[in-house]
């Protein structure tokens, strides 16, 4: 079992950081739910948790956790090696071609090659993105490729259909989250 009870010694978010890579290497977590290696997945939820910018790390390195911040931090990493639970369930948020979307286990983590086409309105394959009227998200999930599709073709109605009543309530949530609730419609 990996230790998480020593911790005391743990003062900075440096040393919670190089804990934390520690024991995702010696835990041999998999990644590939937004990161791909043990320090980013870590950095991402150590800030995560201290409600940090996600993008600047460095300014608060040596800045010392309060004995709160300890434990919320020491919580999660704990669940993310013992459980093996996705940051992205641990955060309820997944970071998609530059957006964020609400996440929990009643979805997959969305990772698509898709999403990385839609912000170019998928050329070289659509010659006219503003005739683009309709778009089907199938399989939605989160709906996060439907939005995305709403975002690159702002003439477009999307129809996002899954048959979990439960990831339509989360594609609910984003689709308000992103304020296109007349734009896409959930089936």
């Amino acid at each position: 079992m990996i230790d998480f009870e020593d911790t005391e010694s743990l003062i900075t978010l440096r040393d919670w950081l190089r804990f934390a890579v520690s024991r995702f290497n010696e835990s041999k977590l998999c990644f590939g739910h937004g990161s791909d290696n043990d320090y980013d997945e870590a950095a991402y939820l150590i800030l995560h948790t201290l409600h940090l910018p996600l993008d600047r790390l460095d300014p608060f390195l040596d800045a010392s956790l309060t004995h709160d911040e300890a434990e919320q931090v020491k919580t999660v990493l704990s669940r993310r090696v013992r459980e093996r639970i996705p940051a992205a369930y641990l955060t309820h948020e997944a970071w998609l071609a530059e957006h964020r979307f609400y996440v929990d286990e009643r979805v997959i983590v969305p990772r698509s090659f898709i999403a990385e086409l839609l912000p170019e309105q998928l050329s070289p394959w659509v010659e006219s993105p503003d005739e683009v009227t309709r778009a089907l998200d199938l399989c939605t999930g989160s709906g996060c490729l439907g939005i995305l599709a709403a975002l690159a073709f702002p003439n477009a109605t999307i129809d996002a259909v899954d048959l979990s009543r439960d990831a339509l309530d989360v594609a609910a949530r984003n689709v308000a989250d992103y304020g296109l609730q007349a734009r896409i419609e959930l089936i």
